[in-house]
């Protein structure tokens, strides 16, 4: 009853705001000065049900008519224009939220910016904005480290060099936490393709065995090896890295994300064309002697 009474109530909010610009309502079962605007708009959003459902749209539109200063209602009203891909719809509401409140929202529009529109400019101003707000680390936003976050920016940007000052700010802070075991799940793998642009090839094998170390049916991972032992002309082993690559792929052990392609990303297909490579027998110059 408690539920329906709170239905019933957003729709009498939804249209009471839009047409008699009322703010108050009796609905709530107690007097109108027991509860601020704000209050009742809480309430409203954590009965908003289903993201990108009807009543969820009704409750969190309701609830900005009541508080415009919820932050959080703006965030979650554009979370499904998000993930059907209508990311001016999303990024509208989002810098609302940003706007009201940035200590709390500045982190998801910046990896937001990252996965979804690769705007690593506009990402790494947000990063610091937030680094700068919250002092405390480990900072970890998603399912990284910020300074992960970071690296993947200068990496987008071919600043190759500072993305690895940042890589290495985000794995000596996970490693003095907790071990290198907790370092971030992919951070070795990121730092070695890092060292792999800067042709630091033993540094970037040492990252990528480190990676399979805590991973070990990453068929990326393997992949990564595979190339890192061509740089050293060690083809004998990579040979074996890629053949593991291609085992791990055809059994499901592979990065996924259900939204994006993630960074780093490779296939099948990539591992068995540099698997061919190396079996091909030599091509032969008919017109040496």
């Amino acid at each position: 009853m408690e539920k329906l009474r709170i239905y019933f109530l957003s729709i009498f909010i939804f249209f009471s705001c839009n047409g008699n610009n009322a703010t108050e309502s009796k609905h709530f079962g107690v007097k109108d000065d027991t509860l601020s605007n704000c209050a009742k708009a809480e309430m409203l959003f954590e009965e908003k049900g289903s993201q990108g459902t009807y009543r969820s749209k009704l409750y969190l539109d309701s609830a900005i008519k009541l508080c415009p200063s919820l932050a959080k209602a703006w965030r979650e009203k554009g979370v499904p224009f998000l993930k059907r891909g209508d990311y001016a719809t999303w990024l509208s509401y989002l810098n609302r939220a940003v706007e009201i409140s940035p200590s709390d929202f500045l982190d998801i529009r910046a990896w937001c910016k990252v996965k979804f529109l690769h705007d690593y400019n506009g990402a790494l101003e947000d990063f610091k904005n937030f680094d700068l707000l919250h002092a405390k680390n480990p900072k970890i936003i998603g399912d990284y480290n910020i300074y992960t976050w970071m690296a993947l920016c200068e990496t987008g940007l071919n600043n190759h060099e500072i993305a690895l000052r940042y890589a290495n700010k985000s794995i000596a802070i996970s490693s003095k936490e907790h071990g290198e075991e907790w370092v971030g799940m992919y951070d070795f793998l990121y730092r070695g393709n890092i060292k792999l642009a800067l042709k630091d090839y033993k540094g970037a094998l040492e990252d990528f065995n480190k990676q399979l170390r805590n991973s070990d049916k990453l068929a990326e991972g393997y992949y990564y090896q595979g190339l890192a032992f061509l740089r050293q002309k060690k083809k004998k082993d990579a040979k074996k890295s890629f053949k593991k690559s291609i085992y791990y792929f055809t059994n499901g052990y592979t990065m996924s994300d259900p939204y994006v392609e993630m960074p780093f990303k490779v296939y099948l297909s990539d591992a068995e064309i540099e698997l061919s490579k190396l079996l091909s027998p030599p091509a032969y110059d008919t017109h040496t002697p």
